[in-house]
């Protein structure tokens, strides 16, 4: 469950610390208070793009950052252990927005990756928002609705058919090309010509390293001649430092006797042969060093057609060695083209046979699951007043695809005798609001999600409805945990917590806060969203009745 939200300098809000607790958590304030704001932040920790407007004029850099408590869950732990990030009973996650338009991302203080925010948010926290019930309008997203719902049934079938479609997808690319690439004899010079040159010059990225080590040296022979000779003058020579450390041992052996000079005199004495070691070995390859024309010309020439090879197939001699197998893979088909399509044809036939029989297991399984799941929705909607609404899925089969063979379609009639049509043809907002309602509560009470946000699912609704939308997420907040933001009355009487936002201007600036309210303080508030700014004494009482108080 989300323990903490802490933001700063983002959009309005300069700095703003909350602590939530389990059960269901209402958030609510006058329209333009920011309410929208603690979604969006909470948007950024799920690895939406973050932008320079996010960040509360003449701040460096917005911060949010959210502790969350979680439950032992194997596929969470090995996406931790796929990332490098520590797996414990809390994660943090930090985003800093900065005003260059870069952000930063920590998870549990380790830096990571938007894409890292991704694949584990999902399992953290789920954001309802009226943007995510639009999405109910797009057919696309209804089979994944309702694999969502049969995933304990679809899981390992679902990675079965991810795993053979690739193949499939791939093996018809590779036929495709294969038929319609160009196979001639010209061609087949063509590419031979290419292999020949390659094979020509074939070394590895260390060779071509060594080879323009041993050229280099080459082009500064007269340099390195001219510095050796200095060297060897310094060391050698009559007044050179090996004749001059060595006289300075025979005297200082002509004292040894006396004091404690022994020990001295022998670790010196063991430091002038080791330096006359090195002189010697450093002369020794000077010595079997000399300029080769032929050597120069011969490397300045195989270095060329080299470089010309990774103008031409690749910059490393890794790429061009790899280019190489592919010439080499396409001469061979080439040879072979009859028989090589036949057996590429031969491999997708059977690929996609097993395509075909995942998915018609997967069919069969969302058959089963679809009316379980209708009647599901239909109890719900029932519960939601719309008792008259009629919830179909409507299966269509497709030629093979990404998701199987099943076009799916959300199908419902709202009122007695109507057709049944798609959710965007006959429901108005509200109920499109209800209807995404009862799915979430269909679909969240089982999965192992343990904050689920609500942002204003009750718009476009009022009375006895409201009311039984704030009881769905109540009886969903025995489970999970429930933050709800809400500008009804009757939902915000049902939180076991009750935050006010508020906006406040001051004299060059806009601010909003959030505190928790007592007893006495929600009273007020509720009788405030019942009667507005000026607060009659029914109003007061109206709201003690809500409560209960």
């Amino acid at each position: 469950m989300l323990k903490s939200l802490y933001i700063s300098s983002f959009v309005i809000i300069d700095q703003l610390h909350i602590d939530f607790q389990e059960g269901m958590n209402v958030l609510t304030g006058e329209t333009g208070a920011g309410k929208s704001i603690i979604i969006d932040a909470l948007g950024q920790l799920c690895g939406n793009r973050a932008s320079v407007s996010l960040i509360k004029k003449n701040a460096s850099k917005a911060i949010i950052e959210g502790i969350f408590d979680i439950i032992p869950n194997q596929d969470l732990q090995n996406i931790c252990e796929e990332l490098h990030v520590e797996y414990d009973d809390q994660i943090v996650i930090t985003k800093e927005i900065f005003q260059t338009g870069k952000s930063n991302v920590k998870i549990n203080y380790q830096n990571a990756s938007n894409n890292a925010l991704k694949l584990i948010m999902p399992f953290l926290i789920d954001i309802h928002s009226q943007f995510e019930t639009q999405k109910l309008f797009e057919e696309k997203n209804h089979i994944q609705i309702l694999d969502e719902y049969a995933a304990k049934d679809l899981s390992i079938l679902k990675k079965d058919y991810e795993n053979a479609y690739s193949q499939y997808k791939d093996l018809s690319s590779k036929l495709d090309k294969a038929v319609n690439e160009d196979m001639s004899d010209e061609q087949l010079e063509f590419l031979q010509n290419q292999l020949n040159e390659i094979e020509q010059n074939e070394y590895t990225d260390d060779e071509v390293n060594e080879l323009e080590k041993e050229l280099e040296l080459l082009k500064n022979y007269e340099k390195v001649n001219e510095k050796i000779h200095s060297f060897d003058q310094l060391m050698n020579a009559s007044s050179g430092i090996l004749p001059q450390l060595k006289d300075a041992l025979f005297v200082l052996q002509s004292i040894t006797d006396y004091g404690d000079f022994q020990d001295a005199y022998e670790k010196l004495y063991d430091q002038y042969y080791n330096i006359e070691d090195e002189y010697e070995n450093i002369m020794d390859i000077y010595h079997d060093f000399h300029f080769d024309e032929y050597r120069f010309n011969e490397l300045q020439d195989t270095l060329f057609q080299i470089n010309r090879l990774k103008r031409k197939y690749g910059y490393t001699m890794e790429r061009i060695l790899e280019y190489k197998e592919e010439l080499k893979e396409k001469i061979y088909n080439i040879n072979r083209r009859e028989e090589f399509i036949l057996s590429l044809k031969k491999q997708l036939h059977d690929t996609e046979n097993r395509c075909m029989n995942i998915a018609q297991d997967i069919h069969n399984i969302r058959k089963k699951n679809a009316k379980q799941f209708e009647e599901d929705i239909m109890g719900e909607l029932q519960d939601l007043y719309l008792d008259k609404a009629v919830f179909k899925i409507h299966f269509e089969k497709t030629k093979i695809q990404k998701e199987g063979i099943d076009k799916i379609q959300f199908m419902v009639s709202i009122n007695k005798g109507q057709d049944l049509s798609l959710l965007n043809e006959t429901a108005s907002g509200g109920e499109i609001s209800r209807i995404m309602l009862a799915i979430k509560t269909i679909i969240l009470q089982y999965n192992t999600i343990e904050t689920i946000v609500f942002d204003e699912v009750d718009t476009g609704v009022s009375g006895k409805v409201a009311s039984r939308i704030g009881e769905k997420m109540r009886h969903l907040s025995l489970k999970k945990q429930v933050l709800c933001i809400t500008h009804l009355p009757q939902v915000a009487c049902l939180g076991h917590y009750h935050y006010s936002i508020e906006k406040k201007s001051q004299t060059d600036d806009t601010v909003t806060s959030i505190r928790l309210l007592t007893n006495e303080e929600r009273i007020m508030e509720i009788a405030k969203m019942l009667s507005g700014d000026r607060i009659t004494n029914e109003a007061i009482e109206n709201a003690k009745q809500l409560l209960n108080v």
